[in-house]
């Protein structure tokens, strides 16, 4: 009887804590504003001028599928499938990295690096085939890679 109330007070105790610590989204899908106000090609896609959520996929397992949406309504834009990036100096801030360019040409995103982590998702530069995906008409041309938080 008494190794039944011990059972039931741990499996309580358990369930508690499990729901009183709800999963937080920046952590699991490093869910990362971007704001850019120039053209900017991530793989195939090119993101023209305006806000834009990058985040992992639903799982664990699907580190490497990065969402990108809309800022100003959530639209999926465009699901892209990167590789493993590794830094050796990780540092506070999430940071995105660029290939070299030649001039007149759209930046093409190479690395998405998230805070305090050494690890990070590397975008491939070598499919030509790009397609302009994503509009946000609210937003000027001009500069280059805005915020990011």
């Amino acid at each position: 009887m008494k190794s039944i109330r011990v059972l039931t007070v741990v499996s309580i105790g358990l369930l508690a804590g499990f729901f009183a610590n709800p999963l937080k989204a920046d952590d699991f899908n490093k869910e990362t504003t971007v704001t850019i106000n120039n053209p900017v090609r991530v793989q195939n896609t090119v993101l023209l001028p305006g806000s834009y959520i990058f985040e992992l996929g639903p799982t664990p397992t699907d580190m490497h599928v990065v969402w990108i949406r809309n800022a100003s309504n959530y639209h999926l834009v465009a699901t892209i499938v990167g590789d493993s990036a590794y830094r050796l100096n990780p540092d506070s801030a999430k940071t995105l990295t660029f290939y070299h360019t030649a001039s007149g040409q759209v930046p093409t995103l190479k690395d998405w690096y998230f805070a305090d982590e050494n690890l990070g998702v590397h975008f491939d530069n070598r499919n030509p085939a790009v397609n302009v995906m994503a509009t946000n008409h609210t937003s000027t041309a001009g500069g280059s890679v805005g915020g990011m938080h």
